[in-house]
């Protein structure tokens, strides 16, 4: 197995991260109504969630415009994308909340997406030195 870190490939993992972020804190804010009435929440709910994506996007962007990314940070994101891939996981299966099939469907595709960010910055912060 090749362990050598290139911080050429972390910092386009998490660009990557910073602009899926983005984008999704923008679908938030653009088809707030409509995204809430399909998963049977409030339109506000919908811009607290841009706002926290937007400032987690940021501050993903403004630490990849370093020339090194500290590994504390790198474990920070690992710990951020975590927590919403198990917020996502509570959210379908505790009774709390009556998710459609469709929603629940969307709900998992972005816990996938998003746990594959973890997972490959995981895998790099474990090279870091």
């Amino acid at each position: 197995m090749n362990t050598n870190y290139n911080p050429f490939n972390l910092h386009h993992i998490l660009h990557a991260n910073a602009m899926f972020s983005f984008t999704s804190g923008l679908f938030f804010v653009l088809a707030r109504n409509p995204l809430a009435e399909f998963l049977g929440a409030s339109p506000g709910l919908m811009l607290v969630l841009a706002s926290i994506m937007f400032g987690y996007a940021a501050l993903i962007a403004f630490n990849t415009l370093r020339p090194k990314i500290r590994r504390g940070f790198t474990l920070f994101t690992v710990i951020g994308d975590s927590a919403w891939v198990l917020g996502s996981i509570l959210l379908l299966i505790l009774p709390i909340f009556s998710f459609t099939p469709d929603a629940k469907w969307a709900i998992g595709i972005t816990a996938v997406c998003v746990d594959i960010f973890a997972t490959i910055q995981f895998l790099e912060w474990r090279k870091q030195r």
